[in-house]
């Protein structure tokens, strides 16, 4: 009777599961129908259209061509600032956009959205497991909510941007290689490649670090992951480097309007933009790696603060950053909440709802706030990266010493 009971309620639970993303998609698809846009997804979405449907390469001009008349009925105008919408992702990204190519536009898209949430829900869960913060069920569903919910959350769902997955398989690695599963970490690790600004610095750093604690698995494992998807692309397109490198080079031209985080600070003084924007990459390069040496053959705890520092680190340290791509930013957040909690149990927890609530509000507020027609403005590059490196500084004594934390964080897996 009890096996028939559990067989029922798996049952009604797959239902309901299978029923809520069905409704899920269907409210996507409204949303979808009645806002064009989604015009990150919409690139992509038609390089995989184009090439499964009438064999053109994603990198071709005639699909650049064809995204800019969907998105503004004609051909762009660089000069007005509109977005000529190369495909510009590796060929190897079509893991994860060749399906939805095989759609209509607004199905494709409605789908997307629900990908992009489910990842942002799964990012959030890992994130927790990652910095081993153990809550009650109701905290979780909270901060679930909020990682969808949060700015940065939903501009990635609305504008279609593949940071959320990305986020989840750069997380997604961290905790496999938390719990020593080498071997399927080194192909998530693979996977990250399909947006290489995002993930390449903590991808070098786990590489290192993998080196320096004997954890040859993981290193065979991407590169053996890598290789494989890499042959596999090239079977297909032989020449798709050279075409995207050609679509690279001209990305910056039309895309630099903000420009990097670290030239938005060096900005803050216009007299001496120039000579701070080098000072500050000087020292943020100098210190991630100090960072990265420090970490050498250390263990768990050691590695994870790193590799979380390295990903708010990124943000600074790539040519043109993007608020979508903040979403990675989130197990730094959740640690130093942990932490918050950990130093002072009462009082910690008013502070981290606090800040949830800041974050929550706050940050749409300031969009509101600056935005200029649907362009954001330098101002919201700032507060989240900000408050990440501060928090990760704060608590880095706390996090790399395990004879300082509570005997029953150190039991947890």
């Amino acid at each position: 009777m009890y096996r028939y009971r559990s067989a029922f309620l798996f049952a009604a639970l797959v239902l309901v599961s299978l029923l809520g993303l069905v409704g899920l998609t269907w409210a996507n698809y409204r949303f979808s129908a009645q806002n064009p846009g989604g015009n990150d997804f919409l690139a992509r979405w038609m390089g995989a259209r184009k090439w499964l449907m009438e064999g053109i390469s994603p990198y071709d001009e005639r699909v650049s061509l064809a995204t800019q008349e969907m998105i503004y009925g004609h051909p762009a105008d660089i000069s007005q600032g509109e977005d000529i919408s190369h495909f510009v992702y590796p060929l190897t990204s079509m893991v994860f956009f060749g399906p939805f190519g095989l759609l209509d536009y607004l199905p494709a898209r409605a789908l997307w959205m629900t990908v992009l949430e489910l990842s942002l829900a799964g990012l959030a869960i890992l994130s927790l497991r990652l910095v081993r913060w153990p809550l009650s069920p109701p905290r979780v569903a909270v901060l679930i909510l909020f990682s969808v919910l949060w700015y940065h959350g939903a501009r990635t769902i609305i504008v279609g941007q593949f940071a959320g997955i990305e986020a989840l398989l750069i997380v997604g690695a961290l905790l496999l290689i938390q719990k020593e599963q080498d071997g399927f970490a080194g192909f998530l690790l693979a996977l990250t490649t399909a947006k290489p600004q995002m993930g390449y610095l903590v991808i070098i750093f786990v590489l290192i670090w993998a080196y320096s604690c004997r954890r040859t698995n993981l290193i065979w494992g991407f590169f053996g992951s890598l290789l494989g998807i890499f042959l596999v692309s090239l079977f297909f397109i032989p020449n798709w480097p050279l075409q995207m490198i050609w679509q690279l080079m001209e990305y910056p031209g039309y895309t630099d309007r903000i420009g990097s985080l670290i030239s938005i600070l060096a900005g803050l003084i216009p007299g001496l933009s120039r000579q701070l924007n080098i000072i500050l990459n000087i020292f943020f390069w100098g210190y991630l790696i100090v960072e990265w040496v420090l970490a050498w053959g250390k263990d768990q705890r050691w590695f994870t603060w790193t590799a979380l520092m390295t990903l708010v680190l990124t943000n600074f340290l790539v040519l043109r950053t993007a608020t979508t791509n903040y979403v990675m930013m989130l197990p730094a957040v959740f640690m130093v909440f942990k932490m918050l909690e950990y130093r002072w149990p009462k009082v910690g927890q008013v502070i981290v709802w606090a800040i949830v609530a800041l974050l929550a509000v706050g940050l749409w507020a300031l969009f509101f706030d600056t935005v200029q027609g649907n362009l954001e403005q330098p101002a919201m590059y700032l507060p989240l990266p900000l408050f990440c490196l501060l928090g990760l500084w704060w608590v880095r004594w706390w996090s790399i010493r395990p004879s300082l934390m509570p005997i029953e964080d150190l039991a947890k897996p």
